[in-house]
């Protein structure tokens, strides 16, 4: 798939998630790159909201970096539409936005 088609994917799902989640997001920029250079599907940069003080202002927006080659790859692996794997993908992330460490999203069926 192009880029620009998956980047309308990411786009719709986003738009797709619950109100809820969305108005818990500020300051926080949503990006794909073509692929990383390891293993990653997906990678959240930037303090965690349960870590922001009072002092949080004036910064740079977080980011979620999503990869596409990695989650194309790993959604045919594991026979899912990579629309399913991008939802997953990018809850995860929001997740570590929200200030949950991989423990504690396993817990929460987060992967």
């Amino acid at each position: 798939m192009e880029i620009q088609e998956f980047i309308k994917k990411v786009e719709e799902i986003y738009d797709s998630l619950p109100e809820w989640i969305k108005e818990s997001l500020n300051n926080l920029e949503i990006t794909v790159e073509e692929r990383d250079s390891g293993y990653l599907l997906g990678l959240y940069r930037g303090i965690p909201l349960m870590k922001r003080g009072i002092g949080y202002n004036f910064v740079l927006p977080d980011k979620i970096v999503l990869y596409k080659y990695e989650i194309e790859k790993v959604a045919t692996l594991e026979n899912i539409s990579v629309e399913e794997k991008i939802r997953k993908v990018l809850l995860h992330e929001i997740g570590h936005y929200l200030g949950y460490n991989e423990e504690k999203l396993r817990e929460l069926g987060g992967y």
